[in-house]
């Protein structure tokens, strides 16, 4: 179900943004940003987005049912919110389902070494492309 959505919010941010000629790619990374650990591996994202320079990394989880993801984008929530901000960019995470609802505690990390969390809704997806257009458009980000 996680890839079908993530999926779904490509499509919908290339119909949206299409037309301000910010790219977006499905699991791709960000210059710079890689495996605090070893320093050698690119750190990969759901998807990113990115105009001029400027990269917005966007995380997506939806589970039914609890599981390891959401505690596994929780563990390393911290050093990929430090690694991105320090370069100036932004991360979202996009979090769904009853499965993820149930584990506060990631929630809660999640949500403090991120530049927005967002469920998964159209009022949310409109959250989502102000906020990249914001960022991405506006030259004093």
């Amino acid at each position: 179900m996680g890839q079908l959505l993530q999926r779904h919010i490509y499509l919908d941010l290339q119909t949206k943004l299409g037309q301000h000629n910010i790219d977006d790619k499905l699991n791709s990374t960000i210059p710079g940003v890689s495996h605090q650990q070893t320093g050698k591996r690119d750190t990969n994202f759901d998807i990113v987005v990115s105009k001029a320079e400027k990269y917005i990394a966007i995380e997506i989880s939806f589970q039914e049912t609890t599981n390891s993801t959401i505690e596994r984008k929780a563990g390393q929530a911290k050093s990929r919110f430090e690694n991105i901000d320090d370069l100036g960019h932004k991360i979202v995470y996009i979090i769904d389902g009853v499965g993820n609802f149930k584990r506060q505690a990631a929630l809660t990390t999640i949500d403090g070494y991120s530049h927005l969390l967002l469920a998964f809704s159209n009022s949310e997806l409109n959250r989502l492309h102000h906020f990249i257009l914001n960022f991405l458009e506006n030259e004093n980000c």
